[in-house]
């Protein structure tokens, strides 16, 4: 609904996308003379890349948050309206070179200001899009995310040296240094920026809004192509055309995306910054893979072993050991997210079976033991409750009271066997699971029981009094059941500490 609002009554984004449509089919029909071809293509990008500049400075003015990301934002945005006032001034100095001759090769090709004027924009395109923050990533995150990039960038470089034409003459020093510049100017600038393009998309924070960042990319890839096309096409009366076409397209795409971002940044759609959801891999390294090998497979069935074969073959192996390197680096993070599961399950299983305090085993792991002591065989439990163990907490703090439950702990697992359980129930209330005990050991293990916490313990410089009571039941599998063998011990218990009590009255 946005987008449709947003064509009809923006007649600047109407009369972009008209006019690269009346490019197309003016230059495709050839009837005008070079010279004036010539001078309406130079004015054509001149209108576009004023767009653009335009467009983008009232993206930076319009952006709303004072967010470091919204600081980023309104900078890369300043950097685009830098780029297309130099490409403005280029062509304003390349229409007074055609206005002098319009068929000259400076007018047709551009001259070297012109060149320059493109270097200098794409290059503040480019560091715009470099400072553009990530937002925050993991050493290994970081890695994958080189690699992918280092292979996509691969595959591009492999398809850019594939469509280089060198120039022309011998191969000598002045010819060499030719070929480098070009090389750097041209399909070499665009690589950087696909690379900065690259960098953002699989990094997963775009700067723009979903229908601008696809524009870009857009006219990324076509210009990209663009650049690697020869100057000597662009002197062709058959290709000419064409290429004055796919230039304006490519141009008026980006002035099209930043119209788009200004209008849906100023209507509040747009969500500049946005991060999106972490997937586990992108297919755009596979993909970039993939189509370096279609590539070299065409190259050896149609021109077996040249030159240009053995520079994509070379790109295939570059880009294949790129996408192993990051599965590596994948499993191997894999194998670290597997341990720390480990680990935290480990930890988990810990803490739901255990006291936080005492580190005896939890009332949940004592009843779940019992259940397989009964249905094993005889099983006898001893219940265990502190005696005033109420008035300590009150004289000495919960933190004394505290010592002292780790002390009874302490002492309760220094008078059972190995394979005995002692658990804390909760409170000061503690139990003691054994298999398999004679009848006539039962009474002893209750008595060893009640010694061991019995008499005094030093807390700080406090002496604690410390006495419990103890009951015992016994049972075995078809004659008892946990919750009623538990209810018979605390039966016992509590008559224990009632004796107890008589005893001292």
């Amino acid at each position: 609904m946005f987008r449709d609002r947003l064509w009809r009554r923006d007649p600047l984004l109407v009369a972009l996308v008209v006019l690269i449509l009346v490019s197309f089919s003016g230059f495709a029909l050839r009837r005008a003379p070079a010279g004036p071809q010539v001078a309406v293509f130079w004015l054509l990008m001149l209108a576009v890349q004023g767009c653009f500049a335009v467009c983008s400075w009232r993206v930076a003015a319009s952006m709303p948050g004072t967010s470091a990301r919204a600081l980023a934002g309104r900078r890369m945005w300043r950097y685009f309206g830098a780029a297309g006032a130099v490409l403005v001034l280029g062509n304003v100095v390349q229409l007074g070179v055609t206005a002098r001759d319009a068929t000259s090769y400076d007018a047709v090709a551009g001259t070297g200001l012109q060149l320059v004027s493109i270097a200098v924009g794409i290059a503040l395109m480019v560091g715009g899009l470099l400072r553009y923050p990530l937002g925050g990533m993991g050493r290994a995150q970081r890695l994958r995310l080189r690699i992918d990039v280092g292979t996509v960038m691969a595959a591009a470089t492999t398809f850019g040296l594939w469509v280089f034409q060198p120039p022309a003459g011998e191969h000598d020093l002045a010819w060499a240094l030719q070929t480098g510049i070009a090389v750097l100017v041209q399909p070499g600038l665009f690589l950087v920026a696909i690379f900065a393009v690259v960098k953002i998309v699989l990094g997963g924070r775009s700067p723009f809004t979903p229908a601008a960042g696809v524009l870009y990319g857009a006219a990324a890839v076509l210009q990209a192509g663009l650049q690697a096309v020869p100057v000597t096409l662009y002197l062709d009366q058959g290709f000419r055309p064409w290429l004055f076409a796919a230039n304006v397209a490519g141009s008026g795409l980006i002035a099209i995306g930043a119209r788009v971002q200004e209008r849906q940044v100023r209507a509040g759609s747009g969500r500049h910054g946005r991060a999106e959801a972490e997937r586990p891999y992108s297919p755009l390294p596979y993909a970039a893979m993939a189509s370096v090998w279609l590539l070299a497979f065409g190259m050896l069935a149609f021109h077996g072993l040249a030159w240009r074969s053995w520079v994509v073959l070379a790109g295939a192996a570059v880009t294949t050991v790129l996408v192993t390197a990051r599965q590596v680096a994948a499993f191997r993070h894999i194998s670290e997210l597997l341990r720390e599961r480990d680990a935290l399950t480990s930890r988990l299983t810990d803490l739901a079976y255990h006291d936080g305090l005492t580190r005896l085993a939890n009332r949940g792991q004592f009843m779940s033991r019992l259940h397989e002591a009964i249905a094993a065989g005889s099983v006898t439990v001893f219940l265990i409750d502190l005696d005033d163990f109420k008035p300590v907490n009150d004289a000495y703090g919960h933190a004394s009271g505290d010592q002292l439950l780790i002390e009874v702990a302490n002492r309760l697992r220094a008078c059972v066997r190995a394979g005995d359980l002692v658990a804390r129930l909760g409170g000061d209330e503690f139990a003691v699971l054994v298999e398999g005990l004679p009848e006539d050991r039962r009474a002893g293990v209750a008595n060893g029981l009640a010694l061991a916490l019995h008499g005094t313990v030093r807390i700080g410089a406090a002496e604690v009094s410390l006495s419990a009571s103890v009951g015992m039941a016994t049972g075995k599998y078809g004659t008892s059941d946990p919750d009623s063998l538990l209810h018979e011990a605390d039966m016992a218990m509590y008559a224990a500490k009632e004796s107890r009590r008589e005893l001292i009255y």
